[in-house]
């Protein structure tokens, strides 16, 4: 029976009768579930693409917005009917992306936990396991590469205590010995004009004269024009000395100075670890800082930003002098040597460095069409997660609308044990968004043997729709062990197409939907022009983009293509046999050159007939269909 919804996604029952089924809102309402995310399993042939184009096109009548990742070309159709963004990967025009990018209010731990993921990724592969020590070291160098960026020249420290600063710079391998050896030495050796002239503080006027003239003779630059090592910024700084000296009030001036810079220096021998830290010490911690911010300059955010700071940052912070860490805990070598393939000039240097177009956020129906790297085992689970990463984003800022990400055989790639807490984040995160994750697979093996489908999908997962399992049915008890399906619910899974109720109805597949602890079996029931739209049979799909390319627009080619079948009073299969010899659709002369040959030939395989003639014409299909054409004209 019907269910009484604003939202909900048109069936049959079992006889063929339509139905309105709510997936989500009423359940989660009535507190049947308590998430929308989704879980599909269906071995090849047993409806699973029909169903999902199904879902997605009805899903889009409403306010959804829909992001796929996909490895198999099941969506085009769709994306083209209803006017989608269809992205392709490929090495001339690579998906590019560039997940560093983003402002501060969306700075956070998770993003941060992506990150880290994501470049431990490129570093390691999907199968290593992050040491505690690797996460700590890539966390704290985005955390350090992101507060440059944002903070650099915002004076953030002046609302900091001196000991969180010193802990600041602790973690660059400066610390607060350093800082005070250093301001300490630059007190000391500030030397006083005295000094210069080699005389005491309390020198006489005369004895002044005798050392400055003194000196000058000695350091005059017309003494010393043939010494190679001289330098006459002494005989300047000797001139600077007697000439300030010299002079009484200039000399009581530089007194005063001095005893000044005396005291301070008395000063910042007391005790450090007094609360209230002296004034010129803060001084020159900040001083450090500003040095450090100079040096260690985050100019853009992407990952050649980001690998250009690690270059700079990583060498202080693994050579820390009170922590060091060995090449045996984090390899820099090698980690800037594999990470440099996705630096500029690199393999894949734009993959992660040049921002999605922009207009994708506004795009309701998007599918990233990933076949191309899928036998890349570097690159294919990359390009998956920083789609998944985009698809967060979008969800973060079109709050207004649901959101659905649909991830076929491509969450294989990131189905790792590293993945496992970015996959559990998506899942918890989305559901807080209007959205759902939807997982969709074919093969037994894929939620059997991986504990990243089990803790992150399936345990985070309120909806199960299965196919015909007959396929799996040796090996179903893992199966609903796992999906949590009694007995009696695994009665109703193994009915799925196996009901005498298929007289008088159009193409269908059965599936069993499990919302909560128990689920129904409904048909997935379409029409001609939904089959020609979901079909992921190459034939059909290129007969289809014949009819496209004559008609210009997706609604046009159906509509036509549905017309000529009728006409052609033949089988489907044959229609677009016909269409792909001829490479356009029907028209009246391949009507009846087909119609012809049926008849005269009196054979069930007219096209055996007809591509023996056109070997021995040796001639193309088109030319021959004009050629009987002509003759019939005749």
């Amino acid at each position: 029976m019907n269910e009484e919804s604003n939202f909900y996604l048109r069936f049959t029952d079992r006889q063929g009768v339509p139905l309105k089924v709510d997936p989500a809102d009423l359940p989660m309402k009535i507190g049947r579930i308590n998430n929308r995310n989704k879980f599909v399993l269906g071995p090849s042939g047993s409806g699973k693409s029909f169903l999902m184009n199904n879902i997605i096109e009805q899903y889009l009548t409403y306010n959804y917005d829909v992001v796929i990742v996909d490895t198999g070309d099941s969506y085009s159709g769709t994306c083209k009917y209803k006017g989608g963004r269809y992205i392709q990967y490929t090495e001339e025009k690579p998906i590019t992306m560039n997940p560093f990018l983003m402002d501060k209010k969306e700075f956070n731990i998770e993003k941060i936990e992506f990150l880290t993921n994501l470049i431990f990724l490129i570093w390691q592969g999907p199968d290593a396991s992050m040491s505690s020590a690797q996460k700590s070291i890539l966390d704290n160098v985005l955390m350090s590469y992101y507060h440059q960026y944002f903070n650099s020249g915002t004076e953030w420290y002046e609302n900091k205590t001196s000991e969180e600063l010193i802990l600041y710079l602790n973690k660059y391998n400066i610390h607060e010995e350093d800082i005070y050896a250093q301001y300490e030495n630059e007190v000391n050796e500030q030397r006083t004009y005295y000094d210069v002239l080699g005389i005491s503080f309390d020198a006489s006027s005369e004895e002044i004269k005798e050392a400055g003239r003194k000196l000058l003779k000695f350091y005059h630059p017309d003494k010393n024009i043939n010494n190679p090592d001289y330098d006459n910024e002494k005989f300047y700084t000797v001139y600077e000395a007697y000439e300030t000296l010299g002079d009484e009030e200039r000399r009581r001036i530089h007194n005063e100075t001095q005893l000044i810079l005396i005291k301070s220096n008395e000063i910042i021998k007391q005790d450090k670890k007094e609360e209230n830290w002296n004034e010129s010490f803060r001084k020159a911690i900040i001083k450090k800082i500003k040095e450090l911010e100079e040096r260690l300059d985050a100019k853009e955010l992407s990952f050649n930003g980001f690998y250009d700071y690690c270059d700079e940052f990583l060498p202080l912070y693994l050579n820390n002098k009170k922590h060091s860490i060995t090449e045996k805990e984090f390899n820099l070598r090698t980690f800037l040597f594999v990470l440099r393939d996705f630096y500029k000039g690199g393999r894949y240097g734009t993959t992660l460095n040049e921002s999605a177009d922009n207009t994708l956020f506004d795009e309701s129906f998007i599918v990233f069409e990933i076949d191309n790297v899928k036998d890349n085992p570097k690159l294919f689970p990359i390009v998956t997660l920083i789609i998944m990463d985009t698809f967060i984003q979008k969800m973060r800022l079109r709050k207004d609308r649901r959101k659905a990400l649909i991830i076929e055989e491509a969450w294989k790639a990131i189905a790792s044990k590293l993945m496992g807490g970015y996959i559990l984040y998506l899942y918890k995160t989305v559901r807080k968004f209007w959205g759902e994750a939807v997982v969709v697979t074919q093969e037994l093996d894929d939620i059997i043997g991986n504990a990243v489908v089990k803790d992150s999908i399936i345990n985070n997962s309120d909806t199960f729709i299965l196919l015909d399992q007959t396929k799996f049915k040796d090996n179903f008890d893992r199966i609903a062990a796992l999906l949590s399906l009694n007995k009696v619910e695994q009665n109703k899974i193994f009915t799925i197409n196996n009901l005498n109720n298929k007289f008088g109805r159009s193409r269908f597949k059965e599936f069993y939907l499990k919302r909560g602890s128990k689920g129904e079996v409904y048909g997935n029931e379409v029409s001609i022009e939904q089959y020609l739209t979901y079909t992921t049979e190459k034939p059909e799909k290129s007969a289809v983009e014949y009819y496209v390319q004559k008609y210009g627009s997706y609604d046009e080619a159906l509509i036509k293509i549905v017309s000529d079948l009728k006409i052609f009073g033949d089988s489907l299969e044959n229609l677009v046999s016909l269409v792909n010899l001829y490479k356009n659709p029907l028209d009246q002369k391949i009507v009846s050159y087909y119609d012809r040959m049926k008849n005269e030939k009196k054979v069930k395989n007219v096209f055996k007939v007809i591509s023996q003639e056109l070997e021995d014409h040796q001639i193309s299909f088109s030319e021959l269909i004009n050629k009987n054409y002509q003759c019939e004209k005749v």
